[in-house]
């Protein structure tokens, strides 16, 4: 999900929204990219999805950023997601943060959330922020 303007995107919202998405609404964009980039997608553009060989372990990437013109300091990733239940973090001010795993594309949904929350809380992790847990993300 791109967002090219914010102040473009907070004239449309109601006055009392918030252009921040909470960490619901990430794991939520994330879990859609997911899906679509493991089933749905092979499933469009291959006849018989489960009979496709891979040349290699598949990986997820789940990453996150905040970016702005390259002529401007580049914008804390809190000035974009409401990180706040995550705790405190150890780190200065963090434009990005990204996590790969390793896992089979064929999964189940509760399964694919399950070990999207168990990514994103190591992904917090690394990142600084030592006291997430995977309670915040349900």
């Amino acid at each position: 999900m791109l967002i090219e303007d914010a102040a473009a995107w907070a004239s449309y919202l109601p006055a009392d929204f918030s252009t921040r998405l909470s960490l619901e609404e990430v794991q939520a964009v994330l879990l859609a990219a997911w899906v679509t980039a493991a089933g749905l997608l092979p499933a469009a553009t291959i006849q018989d999805p489960t009979q496709m060989h891979w040349a290699g372990a598949t990986t997820v990437e789940l990453r996150l950023s905040a970016e702005g013109p390259h002529d401007r300091p580049q914008p804390g990733l809190g000035t974009r997601i409401d990180l706040s239940p995550l705790g405190p973090s150890d780190r200065s001010v963090l434009s990005g943060m990204a996590v790969t795993i390793t896992v089979t594309p064929v999964l189940e949904h509760k399964e694919r959330q399950k070990r999207l929350r168990r990514a994103f809380v190591c992904k917090a992790y690394s990142f600084g922020y030592v006291k997430a847990d995977e309670d915040v993300l349900l």
